[in-house]
């Protein structure tokens, strides 16, 4: 599932009403040049990492679609 982000005038980024339930009001974003993580600020590190791998999963799998519709 993707949800799209928005920055409004003053670059502040909503986040959805669900995401900020499940997740609270604390957060960290730990980006590089292409792209960034954002995760509830007392998750551990170990639980970021395994979300990573299923989120690397699905890119991969969404890479080969493209690369297959070309």
């Amino acid at each position: 599932m993707d949800i799209k982000l928005k920055t409004g005038p003053q670059g502040h980024i909503y986040l959805p009403k669900n995401v900020r339930e499940t997740w609270g009001d604390e957060y960290k974003l730990t980006p590089n040049y292409k792209a960034g993580v954002i995760y509830p600020s007392n998750t551990n590190p170990k639980d970021v990492l395994k979300s990573l791998q299923t989120l690397m999963t699905e890119f991969k799998h969404r890479a080969e679609e493209t690369e297959n519709e070309q």
